[in-house]
């Protein structure tokens, strides 16, 4: 008898996973249950903050890499889509985010590891509009995303500097590129999104190149987030921009490799004119919230924020 007990004891930890996991797997896959489900579990806080905004801006971890999710009035945009191994996780952010489709998906330029997962998004979910520069590439990655493109079906623009698309109540402003440059970070497409009195821009792999076209453009720059460009190298997020910008938060999208990013020296520029810097490979995932009048932060890891 005891050592029937002792028996079951030591299952039972393995019994109750295999339980929870047939029960998970009997769950529809409505996003209201699964709400539901986070909340019941304690899981609820980081996701519900976005719920509950009018306007959010989610800076996903997908490594040294770029995938960012905007959400507002119901509609939502998806920047980038990570390296291709990155492409399933993406489309189960925006699933467990209750997504069933996309307004916009935007490709700032297509290096694999902006690119690279873009096809299963792009097949996972109804896309009206896909937005990119008018550049190709000789990749494996830009061919599957093309195919995609095609077989889905999915309206593809080129927008020039100066246009304008609407996200909801945001105004999506597109900066960049001003020109067509010969390598692909340099012809980023650049965002700036404004949603009410709050501003966040998006700079794409922009370096310092593409960074001085801007400035002389004599766009409007200022934004509370800067999504800071090429994953913290020191080729850009120059001290002129940051001038122009003022940013109030800095966000990161990073791994730490041997390419050691973000440099210290893009981390002091930060530093020196008060933007506080946040970045996924410390933080997680990043969420910037805004009511019109204000932005605030919240990171996945709480002891981050």
């Amino acid at each position: 008898m005891q050592q029937k007990q002792t028996l079951w004891r030591r299952y039972m930890p393995v019994l109750l996973f295999v339980l929870i996991l047939v029960i998970f797997s009997l769950l529809p896959s409505s996003p209201a249950v699964w709400r539901d489900v986070r909340r019941a579990c304690g899981l609820g806080t980081f996701s519900d903050a976005a719920d509950r905004a009018p306007f959010a801006f989610h800076v996903l971890d997908v490594g040294k890499a770029d995938s960012l999710l905007l959400e507002c009035a119901g509609e939502a945009m998806l920047v980038d889509g990570g390296t291709p191994d990155q492409g399933a996780g993406v489309v189960q952010y925006l699933k467990r985010r209750g997504i069933c489709s996309l307004r916009y998906v935007v490709n700032t330029h297509p290096d694999a590891d902006h690119i690279g997962g873009l096809p299963e998004v792009l097949r996972a979910f109804p896309v009206k509009t896909y937005l990119s520069p008018e550049q190709s590439a000789d990749t494996e990655e830009y061919r599957q995303t093309q195919q995609a493109l095609q077989e889905c079906a999915i309206p593809v623009q080129h927008p020039q500097a100066g246009s304008v698309f609407f996200l909801g109540d945001a105004e999506i402003q597109i900066v960049a590129p001003l020109s067509i440059a010969e390598d692909t970070n340099n012809n980023s497409l650049v965002l700036r999104i404004v949603y009410g009195d709050t501003a966040f821009l998006l700079m794409g792999d922009a370096e310092l190149e593409e960074e001085a076209s801007i400035l002389a453009s004599g766009v409007q720059l200022q934004a509370n987030v800067l999504k800071v460009g090429h994953h913290g190298s020191d080729t850009s997020t120059g001290k002129a921009l940051l001038d122009a910008v003022q940013p109030e938060y800095a966000a990161i999208s990073t791994a730490w490799d041997t390419s050691r990013l973000p440099r210290e020296s893009v981390l002091r520029r930060l530093q020196s004119i008060g933007a506080s810097s946040f970045r996924t490979d410390v933080c997680g995932t990043l969420l910037f919230l805004s009511d019109g009048k204000a932005v605030w932060a919240m990171t996945e890891k709480e002891s981050c924020a």
